[in-house]
């Protein structure tokens, strides 16, 4: 066997350190964390709440709101016929948020009552569902901003998501909607921007319920929650792969 030579063995050791230096001080791609799973900010609680009355932490501010406590159910009156709104949760000032509730409107015909949610109170916006029209509606103060085409059908029960997010120096608004035994879809069914100095007065109110029950028949919600921040399901945060 043929000896290595001095020289060589000093340089092959100096490579070899080289490498494992470099390939030491070689910083790490880092890790792309998953998006966090939202804590609801609040929970309307209709479960515990006593028949014939409204939920705890909650202001009706128009109209007459009253738990079914047999159905879980909070239930517009139908009289007097009014544009009912309900506020709950704490009050939102400038920082993002979403709203999820899920809800029936009842009629037939033209008689179609309409129910939606809303974020900052008076000031801020709503997602209406409007069957009459087979549509749904984002409005503020009053205006109606926007409107898409969407089947409803006066059976069947529906889940609304309202997100207001900041970007900059606007604010952005979407929404979903979605059957209560469907998915969520992946994708919101529109973006509406809207800057800062437009609004004319801040974002600040707590969130809302609000429903007209045009058909003569109570509408009803079963559930609705807020959350600061855009909304992330378990499922969609498993989707994305960390490097």
């Amino acid at each position: 066997m043929k000896r290595i030579s001095s020289g060589v063995f000093v340089v092959s050791v100096v490579v070899l350190i080289t490498y494992l230096t470099q390939a030491a001080e070689k910083p790490k791609e880092p890790e792309v964390p998953k998006p966090p799973v939202n804590i609801p900010a609040a929970i309307l609680d209709i479960a515990n709440s006593k028949d014939g009355d409204y939920p705890g932490e909650t202001t009706p501010v128009a109209g007459k709101w009253t738990v079914d406590a047999g159905a879980k159910k909070l239930n517009v009156a139908t009289e007097p016929l009014l544009d009912s709104w309900l506020e709950f949760g704490p009050e939102i000032r400038e920082k993002a948020a979403t709203i999820i509730a899920t809800g029936r409107s009842p009629g037939e015909g033209r008689l179609k009552s309409r129910f939606g949610v809303g974020l900052y109170g008076k000031n801020g916006f709503q997602l209406r569902a409007v069957p009459a029209r087979q549509e749904i509606e984002l409005v503020r103060r009053g205006a109606v901003l926007l409107k898409k085409p969407f089947e409803l059908n006066s059976e069947d029960l529906y889940s609304l998501e309202l997100s207001v997010t900041g970007e900059r120096s606007h604010w952005i608004v979407s929404g979903r909607i979605w059957k209560e035994d469907s998915a969520r879809p992946a994708e919101t069914m529109f973006q509406y921007k809207i800057f800062a100095d437009e609004l004319l007065v801040p974002l600040a109110g707590r969130s809302v319920l609000v429903a007209t029950p045009f058909s003569g028949e109570p509408v009803s919600f079963s559930s609705a929650k807020v959350y600061y921040g855009e909304f992330v399901n378990e499922k969609e945060a498993e989707k994305v792969p960390a490097k």
